[in-house]
């Protein structure tokens, strides 16, 4: 009845208003709707602040409410809208029944909240009343169907909400979103259910970001499909609405796309597959990390529920650093928990390009990619347990372990290539990245086959980066050094560890111009520091081991060019070498050698020479080498020839060094020596060994010059010619000074041994034989002080001339030859003396002789006695001692000269020495013949003491004349002792015997003086020679220029042969130092004169 009442009203009210007019709808009307709507809506209250009612043309009415308002049972306001419509059923309304046919809503406000265990709870306005439970939005979306089946609303065909501001607060991710502007329509189409959503999602951010959505099911029915549809949504607030899309929250990029997908029959989620479109953006899991740009991305991928997994049909990427294609499938563990703790995925990708951080001047191509990993997003943690990248045949193997620590950004890398060639080492290698060790690689590894590649890098917030890579290679031309040649045939590894650039040579030959391969096995190169970007550091490490040849063609290669230094040829030498060293330079192309510093040593094998020093082989079993920037040396043990010697050979490098290099050591001293050298000393000369040290200058373009001393230890040498001997347990000093080579010669020769001291110079022939020697000075003794001139006799004593100086034979030792076994006898002696001592009184000035040595001095001379007689001589061995015979054709210039009888004048001289005992003593038999004495004091005294008038004044006049002068007599340094003597001339006849001191010039002497002798002279067969028959016995005693005087007159009166026994005995000849007693002997009688001397 009331339901007629009212209608009655609505049409009578129609009738009389116009249509499309508001009515404002009295307060009894207004309670009947309140109450209808509280009859809906059940345990909820509505209250309004205004009714009104609109006609449309069509005569629909619709009921207008402002400032509604909805409570709960316990009258909590739970909703609040600024308006609210409703079109009625025209069929209920005729019924008189009230059911809305579209409910419009404007100015709602809802909130949306999940909590930690993913229930949804949605209340209205500001209250905080939950309008609407459910464990999981779809069961939300479900409770609209209690809507349409309502019997008060069974003509409701769609809910219209406009202006609607929604809160959505997630209390599992600890965020909170905004979205504004919001339209929401709920239609019904028989069964079917229909909504449609669209939100602004304020987010902050530069972009405006939509939200779409919407949602189809039939009512009663469990299953639903639903279709979301964004644009320009952040990445982290999609990654923030399920689990598997967790993923998205490492992206800081706008997102565009749709998502469709629905409900099965038992109320799970069917297959989602979703289009999405990824703006410009950075990878950045956390704050710290730094940002990895991309340009854009797209992926069409399937999400299968009940298997937790994405199969992704397509990704693309492109980005700064690269892009790519993939497909492939993901697997989600942990989202029963409602989180992502793990997915697990394989990928297939194609169209590789990559430049990360624009390292590359162009993208990088590659074929495609393998790759299987897992991430993890709390923290992010991304490890690939392995990925493949095929390109031209080959398959790169990568393993990663990418983290995102609070500090940054953290990663292990290791990936392994099985082989690969250089160059296209060099297409996968930017010239940003490592670029001292891809230089090395461009300008050195000339060609190879590498394989085995290994690559690791490790990044570690604030640590510098730290990388590392590996490869073998084989068959390789490598230059470890721009100043030496390449190896070849290499086979080894190279390494970058860090800042550590390593390449070692396992096997390997260096091939230098001459003397063939050198095995540069273990050779390795290295570059401490890939960080310095000019001039950085290289150094290598190098062993060889081939021909001496090879060794020193090796280091002849500028800037050490030590063998051009030296003026030596690089196969100076035959042996093996063994070095091994260290060279440091920058790595630029012009290298100095004052930029280089290096150190090597080794040793060389079996070495040989016949180069290095001419004409004699130098070996060694095994000599050591070192070198550096300063100098290189060689030294050892060995033999110079077959003589063992100690040397080291050391060349300088400094810059402003002295290009000659030196060879020195000491050597044996020794006859083996000497004979290989071809000295031309015989046999015999030099024997035992001693020590020399000695220093040979090599190149610089000079001649080699040596320099050796000698302490002539050990070492006995021999000059039996000149009677001198240097025992071996003696010692000496000989310095030498030599020119090797074409026209070689000794300048400096300096002997100082055992009384023998000279100086002098050495040429040698063509043949490096003994040519001569001339000595400036040449002292032996006291006796031999000469300038003299050797000439070489091969095997012999050379043959000597004297060039001026003195001799002295009182103290001479010349002995025996040995030279008659050199084949020649002994040498031949040429001398010119200024000076030859034969006494102490006697001595021959401007001497000339030549003379041999075989058996003693023997040879003629001439000379002038005591600088006034000339004279003539000739020298005659005597018993290792040299005698000899002088003869004048002036005999009274030789007493004259020899201080004698200083008044003699004319005729011939002959005198013959015989050397005894020591030297200075001398057997001597005078023979002068036609000689005059004039004014003679001793003479004169003895005529006088006869008053022999008329021979006195014959001596005053023309002089007394003696035609034979005999004596026998023994000449002593400082005696002259004559045993017996006589002159006869036709006046006078003399016989005499006595000693004269020469020394002190005084004088004792005896004999018998025969005036008138070439009558008196008739009995001299019963006497001595120079007495007659009839004589004076006389003695002259004292000075030699003032002499006294005795005659004995009685003695006239014996006949001759009577006379011996008033006669004073003859002086007896006393041993002279050094003389052998000769054998005891009867006296025998005198033989009586034959008469001879008249």
């Amino acid at each position: 009845m009331r339901g007629a009442i009212l209608l009655v009203f609505l049409a009578a009210f129609s009738a009389l208003m116009v249509v499309g007019h508001r009515l404002q709808a009295p307060p009894w009307l207004q309670a009947r709707v309140e109450s209808r709507l509280n009859t809906v809506l059940g345990d909820k209250r509505v209250s309004f602040g205004d009714v009104s009612l609109v006609i449309n043309k069509g005569w629909r009415p619709r009921l207008r409410l402002r400032d509604v308002e909805l409570s709960d049972a316990e009258g909590r306001v739970i909703a609040r809208l600024s308006d609210a419509e409703a079109s009625l059923a025209m069929r209920p309304l005729l019924r008189g029944q009230i059911q809305p046919k579209r409910i419009s809503l404007s100015g709602a406000h809802a909130n949306l909240r999940r909590d930690a265990e993913g229930a949804f709870t949605l209340s209205l306005g500001d209250g905080r009343a939950a309008v609407e439970q459910a464990p999981t939005l779809v069961r939300m979306l479900e409770t609209f169907d209690g809507v349409f089946l309502n019997p008060a609303l069974q003509a409701l065909t769609s809910i219209e909400v406009t202006s609607l501001g929604l809160e959505y607060e997630d209390m599992r991710q600890g965020r909170a979103w905004t979205l504004d502007g919001g339209q929401v329509l709920l239609t019904r189409n028989s069964d079917a259910i229909r909504m449609a959503t669209e939100f602004s999602v304020l987010s902050g951010r530069d972009y405006a970001s939509r939200f779409e959505a919407n949602y189809s099911s039939t009512l009663g029915q469990p299953t639903a499909s639903f279709g979301i549809s964004v644009t320009d949504v952040a990445a982290i607030d999609i990654a923030a609405q399920s689990p598997a899309l967790a993923w998205f929250q490492v992206l800081d990029a706008p997102i565009s796309g749709a998502v469709r997908g629905g409900i099965g029959e038992d109320g799970a989620l069917l297959p989602i597959s979703a289009t999405l479109h990824i703006g410009a953006g950075v990878v950045q899991p956390n704050p710290n990390t730094r940002p990895i740009p991309f340009t854009g991305a797209r992926t069409y991928f399937t999400y299968l529920p009940a298997e937790r997994k994405l199969s992704f049909a397509e990704v693309s990427v492109d980005s700064a650093w690269g892009a790519a294609d993939a497909e492939g499938d993901a697997y989600l563990d942990g989202l029963d928990e409602g989180r992502l703790d793990r997915l697990v995925a394989q990928f297939r990708l194609s169209g590789l390009r990559v430049n990360p951080a624009n390292v590359f001047d162009d993208p990088l191509e590659l074929e495609r990619a393998e790759i299987d990993f897992q991430m993890r997003l709390d923290p992010f943690h991304v490890q690939v347990g392995r990925m493949n990248v095929i390109d031209d045949d080959r398959t790169l193997l990568v393993r990663s372990d990418l983290m995102a620590d609070p500090e940054g950004w953290q990663l292990a890398l290791d990936a392994q290539l099985d082989a690969i060639t250089p160059a296209q080492v060099l297409g996968y290698w930017p010239e940003k990245v490592a670029p001292k060790p891809r230089e090395w690689v461009v300008e050195n590894l000339r060609k190879a086959q590498l394989s085995d590649l290994d690559l690791a890098l490790r990044l570690r917030p604030g640590v510098p980066p730290d990388l590392y890579a590996d490869f073998d290679f084989a068959d390789a031309e490598i230059r470890f050094a721009r100043t030496l040649p390449p190896l070849v045939n290499a086979r080894g590894q190279a390494s970058l560890l860090g800042r550590r650039f390593a390449v070692t040579a396992d096997a390997g030959q260096i091939r230098p111009e001459a003397g063939g391969p050198i095995d540069a096995s273990g050779t390795s190169f290295i570059i401490p520091d890939i960080g310095i970007r000019k001039s950085a550091p290289g150094i290598a490490r190098i062993t060889a081991n081939g021909s001496v040849t090879a060794a020193l063609s090796l280091l002849n290669r500028p800037p050490l060019s030590i063998m051009d230094k030296a003026g030596l040829p690089v196969n100076i030498a035959q042996g093996r070498a063994a070095l091994a060293g260290t060279l440091a330079l920058p790595l630029r192309d012009q290298v100095k050698l004052s930029d280089m510093e290096f150190h090597f040593s080794g040793a060389i094998d079996d070495v040989r020479s016949a180069d290095l020093v001419p004409g004699t082989e130098v070996s060694a079993k095994r000599l050591e080498v070192t070198g550096n920037q300063a100098q290189v040396s060689i030294r050892g043990d060995g033999l110079f020839g077959s003589v063992p010697a100690r040397v080291q050979w050391r060349q300088p490098l400094a810059e402003g060094a002295a290009a000659r290099s030196e060879l020195a050591g000491t050597i044996e001293l020794s006859p083996v020596l000497l004979r290989e050298q071809r000295l031309g000393l015989p046999e015999g000369m030099v024997t035992g060994s001693g020590q020399a040290r000695f220093s040979l200058g090599i190149g610089g373009g000079q001649p080699m010059r040596l320099e050796a001393d000698t302490n002539l230890a050990g070492v006995r040498l021999e000059l039996p010619e000149l009677g001198w001997i240097k025992p071996e347990a003696t010692t000496g000093r000989l310095v030498l000074g030599a020119t090797l080579g074409a026209g070689g010669s000794v300048d400096k020769l300096e002997i100082d041994a055992a009384s023998l001291r000279a100086t002098g110079t050495i040429d040698f022939r063509d043949d490096r034989s003994f040519d001569k020697a001339r000595f400036s000075t040449f002292e032996l003794g006291d006796w031999l002080a000469v300038p003299v001139e050797l000439t070489g006799r091969e095997g012999r004593v050379p043959d000597i001339t004297v060039l001026g100086g003195r001799m002295d034979l009182r103290t001479a030792t010349f002995g025996a030859s040995v030279g008659g076994s050199g084949g020649g006898g002994g040498p031949a002696l040429s001398v010119t003396l200024d000076r030859l001592q034969i006494s102490d009184t006697l001595a021959l000035t401007g001497m000339r002789g030549a003379f041999s040595t075989a058996g003693g001095l023997a040879g003629s001379f001439t000379g002038r006695l005591n600088g006034a007689a000339e004279l003539e001589g000739q020298m005659i061995p005597r018993s290792g001692r040299s005698g000899m015979v002088l003869r004048s054709a002036d005999a009274g210039a030789v007493f004259r000269a020899a201080g004698i009888i200083t008044q003699a004048h004319g005729g011939s001289f002959q005198l013959s020495l015989d050397p005894v005992g020591e030297a200075g003593n001398y057997d001597g038999l005078l023979r002068v013949r036609s000689t005059r004495i004039k004014d003679a004091p001793a003479m004169a005294a003895l005529l006088n003491a006869m008053s022999l008038v008329g021979l006195l004044d014959e001596m005053s006049g023309q002089g007394i004349l003696f035609g034979e002068i005999d004596g026998r007599m023994r000449l002593g340094p400082t005696t002259l002792t004559v045993l017996e003597g006589s002159a006869v001339g036709p006046s006078i006849g003399l016989s005499m015997n006595g000693v004269v001191d020469t020394e002190r010039r005084m004088l004792d002497l005896r004999g018998v003086i025969s005036p008138i002798y070439l009558v008196n002279g008739i009995g001299s067969v019963l006497t001595r020679k120079g007495e007659g028959l009839f004589g004076f016995n006389y003695t002259l005693t004292g000075p030699l220029d003032k002499p006294q005087v005795f005659v004995n007159p009685l003695s006239g009166l014996a006949p001759g042969f009577l006379r011996d026994v008033i006669r004073a005995p003859a002086p007896q000849v006393p041993l002279a130092p050094g003389e052998t007693p000769p054998p005891d002997a009867e006296t025998e009688p005198r033989p009586p004169s034959d008469g001879g001397d008249r």
